[in-house]
């Protein structure tokens, strides 16, 4: 089964109980953003995509909504598979022995 694709993160800018409130939203549309937003008691204010530093603040202040998980396992930012991952760390090994043996140092590998 295939896995399903994240829909684009918002952030929603608006007042909530009386405070400034600054919350990213996942949703497939700025709509389903603002309606999330309403239906929590923010008064929304302004809808706009969601920057990189804005997912991490919120993430960090517990203002992060998602409902697709985080992937288990990234490779420089991007979610890998498991074939993917295994292969990744067979070639650390394959790189770590080739430079051991460039550099003569003796490895006694006995199957």
């Amino acid at each position: 089964m295939a896995r399903k694709q994240a829909d684009p993160l918002w952030t929603v800018r608006g007042l909530g109980r009386g405070a400034d409130l600054c919350m990213v939203v996942e949703a497939a549309s700025e709509t389903e953003a603002e309606c999330f937003a309403i239906k929590r008691g923010v008064e929304v204010i302004v809808v706009n995509p969601a920057e990189p530093h804005e997912v991490a603040t919120a993430k960090r202040t517990g203002m992060l909504w998602r409902y697709t998980p985080e992937p288990r396992l990234k490779c420089l930012g991007r979610p890998v598979g498991h074939l993917q991952a295994s292969v990744l760390v067979l070639c650390g090994l394959a790189t770590m022995v080739l430079n051991l043996q460039a550099h003569h140092v003796p490895l006694r590998l006995h199957w």
